[in-house]
């Protein structure tokens, strides 16, 4: 009994220096992870990796000062500078570098869409996960994907990305159009035959029903396109 108890004694012994290494590093860490995310307004949903951790930071090593040598770019990377005072006494500069993981919400498409579709509430799902990418790859809210139409058939399950989804056309190629002609004083309304497609915002050619003649004007609305007088 006394001999377990002495084996028992000593793997507790041994388990001490790990531990406190242990302790020293988190430390370490939490200070360096700490500045980090000070660069950031969402501290709560910063993950960040190193991509490189010097040995004398896993020694008994006290933090001095830490700095950025490159602020984090659009993809996450960075570099930080720490002057830390060893277990020698000696002053030293390391660098860390560093890959900042952001916490997004990403959109899903619960469905196959076709091209030309427009998306709606019910075909997309939001996902949480943690991004390292330029986010102006996805679209940052529900209301930047609700109402607009697919460029390409896409499968149920893939991530909603910008360069995947357009403006809705509210005209259409041949479609009868109404034409808004004003100015400050009057307002002249009058029918036209739509040249070529167009979304709001869009300068489209423009065929006069009455005149026959060719204008060009500005979509305004679902059938609808002004001309300056």
């Amino acid at each position: 009994m006394l001999w377990v108890f002495i084996c028992l004694l000593s793997s507790v012994f041994c388990l001490l220096p790990s531990v406190s290494y242990a302790a020293r590093q988190s430390t370490v860490e939490v200070q360096l992870i700490n500045f980090i995310k000070q660069f950031y307004e969402d501290r709560e949903g910063i993950q960040v990796k190193f991509n490189s951790y010097p040995s004398i930071l896993k020694e008994n090593a006290s933090v001095n000062h830490i700095n950025f040598t490159k602020i984090p770019d659009a993809n996450g990377d960075g570099i930080c500078t720490m002057e830390v005072t060893t277990k020698q006494g000696f002053r030293k500069n390391v660098h860390v570098s560093f890959k900042v993981f952001v916490k997004k919400h990403i959109y899903v498409l619960k469905q196959n869409l076709k091209r030309g579709d427009v998306i709606n509430a019910g075909d997309i799902i939001k996902k949480e996960i943690l991004l390292n990418e330029n986010k102006g790859r996805y679209p940052l809210d529900i209301e930047e994907i609700i109402g607009k139409t697919v460029k390409k058939d896409i499968n149920a399950g893939t991530v909603v990305k910008n360069d995947m989804i357009e403006d809705r056309y509210v005209v259409k190629t041949n479609e009868i159009v109404s034409i808004l002609a004003q100015n400050n004083r009057i307002m002249v309304k009058t029918k036209g035959r739509a040249i070529e497609k167009g979304k709001i915002g869009d300068v489209i050619r423009v065929k006069n029903v009455s005149s026959n003649k060719e204008i060009l004007g500005k979509v305004v609305g679902s059938g609808v396109v002004t001309v300056d007088m």
